[in-house]
């Protein structure tokens, strides 16, 4: 609550005037604000003397130079850059402001780093405002690959010295022409943005464009021999959107509208057998790559508010196309006819949603949506031949449509019984029509409650509650693919299922130095009608974060979090009832504390540290008649970063990062694996991770 001196009455009572005006949707005729007598009003005194904005030109550049190393690039997702050795980027954040109320502003984060950004932007504030921007964005798997083919354009060939061989031991040269690999991906987007603001309107445009380079894990196969593949990625997409939005007293209105195209520079992925060629197998295989395709989308989007009411309103349309033509069944021989050139696919989308909100009385609030969308597939069926691994004729399959129709109502309240304590309930309904899924309908009934307690002045706790069935029609297998599903298995994503979810919060939080919160949970899927595939997963959690402020300079925060999962599939070999059963426990640590200490040495120096520790591990065993267990799945981690930044003068300043990371990780499947470990198939190798790995960098700041 605000006090005023007697001084303030008259600049009270105008205050007061204002603040009703803007909270009271009706009042008499002839008393608003708007109808005020400011004519004879004395506005001199009303300049805030206080209120100075700076213009001119301000703000700080900086230059880095950094040493990386790390022989794994998987260290590269942590310091944004995977070159081993010297690497060089830019930091901004300038300004330039005019007295008439122009601004032009310049952001760089690491700019020069494979994962740097930027970002230009002119224009009046509150009026208009035109950008320019760009993002990197890079993903480092590993660069320990092994392979012996070597890329040419869409094709992945083998030496020319290349010998055959039945299994992978009888490839004399294989170690010999294996070279490493990076599996690994850049993305650099680019962005040309603009709105405009009116006094009744709001107008927003954009531009993006998104280059895509790299290569990734591809598996090709020769009947029951396959090869690991690094398929090279050139991509790009381009993306356009407008949107236009009017707004009055209570009221908004407004449609937006977009336009995005992919293009994929490679048509296809031909690579040669590094197998002895058995009866009826191929010499060389190709596989489709993703195809080039444009979506476009146009929405509606409305609200309208007033007495403690409000209502929103949407309704979107899109349409998907896809046209490129199609490859042959095989290259290997006679191709048998397609019955079409292209797919010429089509898939059409209608969304909508509501939501109403009202607080009809003081102590509650009421809320409910209704939510639908439906997926039209417009794509002619027709039937394809179906050649297996370009190698043998396996007769015709038709291309499904996989329509999907989802309805979801939700209605919930909340009710305030004292400032301490308020309960909030809702109650959800989803519905879902199919069609070629092995059910054409699914329902899901919904019920959560959130009670929340202000103990005190400092401490407060919520405990949450949620409870959903999930039931549907007929479970029939879709008996249109060559290959039919066990008729007592029950896919996950359709099965009937039972789901129990608990929360407890607890936090402790006061304008004191100490702060700390705590929270608890526990859920259980229960897939109780599953005879075959997934019939229970238990999960349990806890967070654990604090931080004490010793004073103005110096704050200490550290933070725990622990997550249990267990699992529970029953599977068949018999194409019948379950003969073995899979228990998989997984585990993940996650664990960090930092320290930041400001203001040392007469307010010129600046130091931080801060340490994580992550782990994540999964054990699965196997039973059928006796107990198998699977080999190590972990993935470990130890970072340690810390800073230190010296004001060299009013406007200089150096700062010095250190970057250490320890990761190990494993998996099972190809751990300490050679490329000829698996006779029927040619492997990558070893990719799990084992490294430690430094970063050290310099950064000169000025400050103009």
């Amino acid at each position: 609550m605000f006090r005023f001196n007697s001084q303030f009455n008259s600049k009270r009572s105008l205050l007061a005037l204002a603040i009703s005006a803007a909270i009271l949707p009706v009042y008499a005729d002839g008393y608003g604000l708007q109808n005020a007598n400011r004519e004879k009003a004395n506005t001199e005194k009303w300049e805030c003397k206080r209120c100075v904005v700076e213009t001119g030109f301000n703000g700080t550049i900086s230059i880095n130079a950094a040493y990386n190393d790390a022989d794994d690039i998987h260290f590269g997702n942590t310091t944004g850059t995977d070159k081993d050795g010297l690497v060089a980027g830019v930091d901004a954040d300038l300004i330039n402001k005019s007295k008439s109320g122009y601004q032009t502003t310049f952001v760089a984060d690491k700019l020069g780093y494979d994962a740097g950004s930027a970002r230009l932007e002119t224009g009046r504030v509150g009026q208009y405002k035109i950008g320019l921007g760009y993002r990197g964005l890079a993903h480092y798997d590993t660069n320990s690959a092994l392979s012996p083919y070597s890329n040419a354009g869409d094709s992945l060939t083998l030496p020319a010295n290349w010998q055959t061989g039945a299994v992978t031991a009888q490839m004399p040269t294989l170690f010999d022409d294996a070279k490493q690999v990076a599996l690994s991906s850049q993305r650099d987007r680019f962005l040309v943005d603009a709105n405009y603001t009116g006094s009744f309107y709001q107008a927003d445009i954009s531009y993006q464009h998104e280059k895509r380079q790299g290569k990734r894990s591809f598996s090709g196969n020769f009947l029951t021999n396959s090869a690991m593949l690094a398929q090279p990625i050139d991509d790009s997409t381009d993306e356009f959107n407008a949107k236009l939005y009017f707004n009055g007293p209570g009221w908004l209105i407004g449609i937006d509208s977009s336009f995005s195209q992919y293009n994929n520079d490679h048509d296809s992925l031909i690579w040669q057998n590094a197998f002895t060629p058995t009866f009826g197998a191929a010499y060389t295989g190709q596989s489709a790559v993703a195809p080039d395709n444009k979506a476009y989308r146009i929405g509606t989007n409305a609200q309208i508010s007033g007495n403690g009411h409000q209502v929103l309103m949407h309704l979107g349309i899109a349409s998907f196309t896809q046209d490129d033509a199609f490859l042959p069944a095989t290259i290997n021989g006679p191709s048998p006819a397609l019955p079409t050139t292209n797919l010429d696919g089509k898939v059409d989308t209608t969304d909508m949603r509501l939501k109403y909100t009202s607080r009809p009385l003081r102590q509650l609030a009421i809320r409910a949506s209704y939510d639908y969308s439906d997926r039209d597939n417009k794509t002619a069926i027709n039937r394809f031949p179906q050649v297996v691994t370009d190698s043998y004729y396996a007769g015709t399959a038709m291309n499904p449509e996989y329509d999907r129709t989802r309805q979801q109502a939700k209605i919930g309240a909340k009710y305030r019984f004292s400032r301490a304590i308020y309960l909030d309930t809702e109650y959800q309904y989803d519905h879902n029509d199919y069609s070629d899924l092995d059910r054409d309908r699914l329902r899901e009934n919904g019920l959560s409650a959130k009670v929340n307690y202000k103990i005190s002045s400092a401490w407060s706790a919520w405990l949450k509650a949620e409870f959903s069935d999930r039931t549907g029609s007929t479970y029939d297998p879709v008996s249109s693919t060559n290959s039919q599903s066990n008729p007592y298995l029950r896919k996950s994503y359709l099965a009937d299922r039972e789901r129990e979810q608990y929360q407890v919060n607890v936090s402790y939080n006061t304008n004191s130095a100490f702060s700390a919160s705590a929270n608890v949970r526990v859920s259980s899927d229960n897939y109780d009608q599953t005879l075959v595939g997934l019939t229970q997963v238990d999960t349990q959690g806890y967070d654990i974060s604090a931080s004490y402020l010793l004073n103005d300079d110096f704050i200490i925060n550290a933070y725990l979090n622990q997550d249990w999962r267990d699992s529970d599939q029953a599977g068949s070999s018999n194409f019948s009832l379950p003969n073995w059963y899979v228990n998989t426990d997984e585990e993940s640590t996650l664990v960090g504390a930092g320290i930041d200490y400001r203001n040392l040495m007469d307010k010129k120096l600046d130091l931080g540290l801060d340490y994580s520790y992550s782990d994540g591990q999964s054990d699965t065993e196997l039973t059928q008649g006796i107990s198998s267990p699977y080999g190590d799945y972990f993935a470990k981690r130890h970072n340690i970063s810390a800073f230190a930044k010296y004001q060299l003068g009013e406007k200089m300043a150096l700062r010095f990062d250190w970057i250490f990371e320890d990761y190990q990780d494993s998996d099972w499947l190809n751990q300490g694996l050679t490329l000829d470990a698996i006779p029927n198939v040619l492997i990558f190798g070893d990719l799990s991770h084992d490294y430690s790995a430094h970063y050290v960098g310099f950064t000169f700041s000025y400050e103009l």
